[in-house]
């Protein structure tokens, strides 16, 4: 679930409130069906959480929790800081660890409330593995099989949300095109093995040059593309020397005498995501074709 983090805060407080902390009373049959009903029906993982922070912390004094999986942490409820903190795993009835809850509390939990938190999670269990299940799914849609890196949809759809989350806060977003050079050549002289094997391992090296917030896209091909976020006029500038850097000192592409020519564009008020990408493509042609006179 790499470059998938999402995180969301549930900041309605005043609808929330704590009447039912102080003491204990079994789940009804009754309120298991209607909380299912509620999980079973959102439509993605962060809004199964936010749904369940929304019920448990009617009965349990929380007033912060994230969730934990892998690498990703989705921020669900927050309402402050607490004094009292708690790290619950979830696992299923066949021991399989689905993640953890943290929650910051503004009081201790006493041995009902302890018992109520368990049952609750036991509730969310069988939705959250299923929620699991199809952010894999639709993490695998998203990626190219080759190279693991994202794919040509995933990019149309990751470029589109960007601008749109520049248009409400902007923060930079800059778009880096990057074309392997002579890429046919190597595979009529060496086969589509070894050309397989130089764009695996490119698509490697591009994601040890950008950072965490970064995404990396096979768009087709020998094409790939960067997506900066946030970002300065500077932020493609700086990766660009590094990725040249690396890429002349990697054995392996060193072999193929790899090398790439770059196009990048900082998006501006206004631009579209296809004005964008064509300015960077445009800048990327430009540096091939100074290239090839050059050689």
């Amino acid at each position: 679930m790499e470059g998938l983090s999402v995180a969301r805060t549930l900041d309605h407080a005043p609808e929330l409130h704590f009447a039912r902390v102080s003491g204990f009373s079994p789940i009804s049959s009754s309120d298991k069906l209607a909380l299912l009903e509620t999980l079973m029906t959102q439509e993605n993982l962060p809004d199964l959480l936010q749904a369940f922070a929304a019920w448990i912390s009617q009965h349990l004094p929380i007033c912060h929790l994230a969730y934990v999986w892998m690498e990703q942490r989705i921020e669900v409820l927050n309402l402050g800081r607490g004094a009292y903190k708690q790290h619950s795993p979830l696992v299923d009835n066949k021991m399989h660890l689905l993640g953890h809850l943290d929650y910051e509390l503004t009081a201790r939990l006493n041995p009902h409330q302890q018992r109520l938190m368990q049952q609750l999670h036991q509730l969310l269990i069988n939705p959250l593995r299923l929620f699991l299940k199809m952010e894999e799914m639709d993490q695998q849609c998203r990626m190219d099989h080759l190279t693991g890196v994202g794919n040509r949809a995933y990019f149309d759809e990751a470029l589109q949300l960007a601008i749109e989350q520049n248009m409400r806060q902007p923060n930079g977003l800059t778009l880096m095109l990057v074309d392997l050079d002579d890429f046919k050549q190597i595979n009529d002289t060496h086969g589509h093995p070894i050309g397989d094997s130089v764009l695996k391992t490119f698509a490697d090296l591009l994601t040890t040059v950008v950072r965490g917030t970064d995404m990396v896209f096979r768009l087709g091909g020998d094409e790939f593309a960067i997506m900066f976020q946030p970002a300065d006029e500077f932020t493609a500038v700086r990766v660009l020397i590094r990725l040249q850097k690396r890429l002349a000192q990697h054995p392996e592409l060193k072999r193929w005498n790899t090398a790439c020519s770059i196009g990048y564009e900082n998006w501006k008020k206004g631009m579209s995501a296809k004005e964008l990408y064509h300015l960077a493509d445009e800048q990327l042609y430009h540096h091939k074709n100074s290239r090839h006179q050059s050689a």
